[in-house]
């Protein structure tokens, strides 16, 4: 066994001549003439007399010496430490079978592994007044040459090169070097597994050899016989009770393998769940889907709240047990309603989520350019620019959210910034859409913009209460080109002016004929060529599209149909009947787009955004 250590690292002369001291003079509380301090000193610098005290003066101020002129040969300042104490030390059994001389030696092999020891000054101090012969080592950072020696990971370096000296030398096997298998604890360097499987085997084989132990001279007999006769070897009644016995073991650890097992899956799930929900209404929900219950543990006599466990199918795994993030303490510092949320009844959860969110709503946390206040009348958040002064102008807001979070209106002076808040607080309350009340067309093209500039799918996330605000020039400047399924958008919304839809029908035939391979966007270019409405035609699919692209017709045709000639009255009277109930559909369409204009006047304020 062989454990080298380094003790400290100095940077100054003083600390060098310290630490020579320190290895040199006895300690009145340890040493005397019987168990001195002082024993031996060698140096690759030369001989050392410790019997002349002059002598050995002289030599450890020409080591001192050696040591700067090598640190004055670095051109790196930032290099700094001077010098290094190291000890090493060996098993008993190690020092008895080599001598001090050869130790010595070795433990300079073992140096050398990370150092160049042939050209690095060094001093060794051999001591055993503590009990055992260890080394103390004083060797110089710099080589020679001037080359630095100091060693970045130095610790796992050293542990590495001693065991590759304990194999060279076969000394005493410690860390890697041990076999990985149970053994007897009684040595505090020997390495032990800590394995349920292998120290119920090592127990079973070390209670057969115990019960082997306690054979009688007949038992004997009887193994012996019994070996050379059968093919098995004998076991005593002891043995096969060991056998029975470690059989049962094995089961029981193959068990609580199994129910280990589910447990870490238990617990992987509940950790993911807890990470992936952002509140505790959803955290609870899923649990309980998963059908796992929770408890809050209470204390008996205070009765306040001490930790919180999870059950799952009789098994029950505390949270800190989970992970250290699970605690009832940080559960509660993510998610403060948690406990009271819980209390609640699971009817009353969704609502009680939902009247949280109301009350916890913060504009900090979307813009901290901007600072809100609740109107206590009828609970409306007033939100401000950050530098107004609320208390002199109250009513000089920028935009106004409605208690229950379905409406916001804006002040008399809105700018760009502000349609691009309205837009993040319509978002962060969840609404999929708005309807912009009473808009004029350039301020509805200001809320478009702003939505489309936040994010390219919130286009159309806006959407006037009056039909045929927008010209398609003003759509344009927001978006340029459009897609197919943009325009349709805007035409089916009925966004654009009366005087520019047969523009955005043109564009959108042209792009929709652009791909002649595909024969659904053919035919719907055809039939919107023919007359027919958009919004029929969005019903359709697209095999129905494409059968209309190679019969101009979407009614079905059979054979009798083919073989039927013009002039049968029975098909022109079909045939009339289909054009009939297509002029039926055109007029339904035209008095639901008209009704819808007539109908969707708000007579709320101007410029109010609504949810949708």
């Amino acid at each position: 066994m062989a454990i080298a250590k380094l003790l400290h690292e100095g940077a100054t002369i003083k600390q060098l001549k310290n630490v020579i001291r320190y290895n040199t003079v006895a300690k009145e509380y340890l040493n005397s003439p019987d168990n001195p301090r002082l024993l031996q000193v060698l140096s690759n610098l030369g001989i050392i007399d410790i019997s002349d005290p002059q002598a050995y003066q002289d030599f450890m101020d020409m080591f001192v010496e050696e040591i700067k002129l090598n640190k004055s040969q670095s051109t790196n300042q930032r290099q700094n430490k001077l010098y290094a104490h190291e000890v090493i030390s060996f098993e008993d059994n190690d020092n008895a079978r080599f001598s001090q001389n050869e130790l010595a030696k070795i433990s300079i092999e073992l140096l050398s592994h990370l150092y160049d020891m042939q050209n690095t000054p060094y001093l060794i101090y051999p001591q055993q007044d503590s009990g055992r012969l260890h080394f103390h080592f004083i060797r110089g950072q710099h080589s020679s040459n001037g080359v630095y020696q100091r060693v970045k990971n130095s610790k796992r370096k050293m542990r590495v090169a001693c065991e590759a000296i304990e194999r060279k030398y076969q000394l005493t096997l410690t860390g890697n070097n041990v076999s990985n298998e149970i053994r007897p604890a009684n040595d505090p360097m020997a390495k032990v597994v800590k394995n349920c499987q292998l120290e119920a085997k090592y127990q079973h084989l070390k209670k057969l050899s115990a019960a082997k132990g306690q054979d009688t001279p007949l038992t004997k007999i009887k193994r012996k016989s019994y070996d050379l006769l059968m093919e098995e070897s004998y076991q005593s009644e002891a043995e096969m009770a060991e056998h029975t016995v470690y059989k049962q073991v094995k089961q029981s650890l193959s068990e609580k393998t199994q129910v280990n097992q589910k447990l870490e899956t238990v617990k992987q799930t509940i950790f993911n769940l807890y990470k992936s929900t952002n509140d505790e209404v959803d955290f609870i929900e899923q649990l309980d889907k998963k059908k796992i219950t929770v408890e809050i543990l209470k204390h008996a006599k205070s009765g306040k709240n001490k930790g919180i466990v999870f059950h799952y199918q009789g098994e029950t795994m505390s949270g800190g047990k989970i992970s250290s993030s699970m605690t009832l303490g940080k559960i509660k510092t993510r998610f403060p309603n948690f406990i009271h949320t819980l209390e609640k009844p699971p009817s009353l959860r969704a609502t009680f989520k939902q009247q949280r969110k109301m009350l916890d709503f913060q504009i900090a946390n979307i813009n901290r350019y901007y600072k809100q206040k609740r109107n206590n009348t009828n609970g409306d958040i007033l939100i401000y620019f950050g530098k107004k002064n609320i208390d002199a102008r109250p009513y000089n807001y920028n935009i106004v959210l409605s208690s229950d979070k379905s409406s916001i209106r804006f002040g008399s002076s809105t700018n760009t910034y502000d349609l691009t808040l309205s837009i993040n607080v319509a978002l962060e309350n969840g609404w999929q859409g708005a309807t912009l009340t009473r808009p004029s067309p350039a301020f509805l093209k200001k809320m478009m913009k702003a939505a489309y500039e936040q994010d390219p799918k919130l286009l159309f996330f806006v959407q006037p209460d009056t039909d045929n605000q927008l010209s398609y020039a003003d759509l344009k400047e927001i978006k340029s080109p459009l897609t197919i399924d943009e325009l349709k958008t805007a035409l089916t919304n009925q966004l654009i002016n009366q005087t520019d839809i047969a523009t955005v029908q043109q564009d959108l035939i042209k792009k929709l004929e652009l791909d002649k391979n595909n024969h659904a966007n053919l035919g719907y270019a055809n039939a919107l060529k023919s007359g027919f409405v958009l919004a029929q035609l969005e019903k359709k699919t697209a095999e129905q599209l494409t059968h209309y692209y190679h019969h101009h017709s979407f009614q079905p045709i059979n054979e009798k149909t083919i073989s039927t000639t013009a002039n049968n009255p029975v098909h022109i009277k079909t045939r009339a009947s289909f054009l009939e109930d297509i002029k039926k559909e055109i007029k339904t369409a035209r008095y639901t787009s008209l009704h819808k204009s007539s109908n969707g006047k708000d007579k709320s304020s101007k410029n109010n955004l609504r949810y949708r």
